[in-house]
């Protein structure tokens, strides 16, 4: 989830030499959440009341204590010292020393908060059971809004002070042209759970979701079209870095880039494969955080950033399939084979897979796979299997 406006931008821009590598976190818990100060203060909030920092740029970090033991789900700053962090229960914690101190309070609403966005002194923040809660004194105190839906909201977005939009399960989209006051529904072809939503401009904008569900609109967001995102995994965040790039990321360690505004969408090589929550890139660096502590790292310094060729690597079939499953390369040279469930659990990793003879999948259970194959040089294939009993 992301929260506009709280970003201080980077001199410069990602640079043609950086890839995504892998970052220790000093933790196991899932990470829902990350937020760029600068080029060396990075700040990750998580389950169970997670909450760390980084000092260099992503190199090491160390843990904060928030005094809140519940799940962590959304970072806010205000200013250079003012940080607020939304929280399971209506809960926001507060820090006014730049992260050294935190301390909890509760808001107008009891229910889970999930996403927030500012504009000035006015803050919306959204969550379970359709909640939506707004603050005109930057989080002094709330009063909540009607939404018009139990249904729970998942990311929200200030498109200017007035106007404002939040998505949610079930392919809920909702607007507002009041600061956040009253809301009505968006029509959209998507049923399926909508979990983020970022504007590059004041017209155009994307919203992610489950089953690969990727949705794009160039009007503000009054009409939504289905974009072709090529994936059916899960995508749980979605990112802007300028009018014509977006990020997305999901299940699997999933990452996709679009350069033109978000109509065509190409995988990028990542070196997880666990669920990838949320992402932030800002300037010459970015960050991805997710299940089991995961963080990965885009920066410059390395080769490249490298985009999966369009050409497959592997092909296999049947897809959809009964739970038997052959798996073939035109390439001789073994790869990196991993198969994960719809949740990003791994049911296959194996390092040294030839498929050039053809490599069998017996007795997978039915559901949604992620299928990736990662070839010596990096160069990596993302499939999606549909098992069916």
């Amino acid at each position: 989830m992301r929260t506009l406006n709280t970003i201080l931008l980077l001199a410069g821009a990602i640079p043609a030499t950086a890839q995504w590598t892998s970052v220790a976190s000093g933790t196991i818990s899932q990470l829902e959440a990350v937020h760029i100060t600068n080029a060396q203060e990075i700040i990750a909030a998580g389950k169970d009341g997670m909450l760390i920092s980084s000092s260099n740029g992503g190199t090491s970090w160390s843990a904060l204590v928030a005094n809140y033991g519940d799940d962590l789900n959304e970072i806010m700053r205000l200013d250079a010292s003012t940080l607020l962090v939304f929280a399971d229960g209506g809960v926001v914690v507060r820090s006014e020393d730049n992260g050294t101190t935190w301390a909890p309070s509760a808001t107008a609403t009891a229910s889970e908060l999930v996403s927030a966005d500012r504009v000035g002194s006015l803050i919306v923040a959204v969550g379970e059971a359709g909640a939506i809660i707004r603050s005109d004194d930057t989080g002094a105190s709330w009063a909540t809004s009607t939404s018009g839906t139990l249904n729970d909201l998942q990311a929200v977005v200030a498109i200017d002070a007035s106007t404002w939009m939040a998505v949610g399960k079930s392919g809920t989209v909702l607007r507002s042209s009041d600061g956040g006051i009253s809301w009505s529904s968006v029509g959209v072809s998507s049923t399926a759970d909508l979990n983020d939503i970022d504007f590059a401009s004041a017209t155009v904008a994307v919203i992610v979701g489950d089953e690969g569900d990727l949705l794009r609109s160039a009007d503000g967001g009054a009409v939504w079209t289905s974009v072709a995102s090529g994936t059916g995994t899960e995508l749980d965040a979605a990112w802007s870095t300028d009018a014509s790039t977006f990020y997305a990321c999901g299940v699997g360690g999933v990452l996709l880039r679009s350069t033109n505004a978000g109509i065509s969408w190409s995988p990028m090589t990542t070196p997880v494969v666990t669920e990838l929550r949320d992402i932030a890139v800002s300037g010459n660096i970015g960050f991805a955080v997710g299940a089991a502590g995961t963080i990965i790292h885009l920066g410059a310094g390395s080769t490249d950033i490298e985009q999966v060729n369009s050409a497959s690597v592997f092909t296999y079939g049947p897809n959809p399939s009964s739970g038997d499953v052959t798996l073939r390369s035109s390439s001789d040279s073994p790869v990196r084979l991993e198969i994960l469930t719809a949740d990003g659990r791994s049911v296959l990793h194996d390092t040294n897979a030839s498929l050039i003879t053809g490599y069998q999948l017996v007795g997978l259970a039915a559901g949604t796979y992620t299928v990736r194959a990662t070839e010596r040089d990096g160069q990596s294939t993302v499939r999606s299997l549909i098992v069916v009993r």
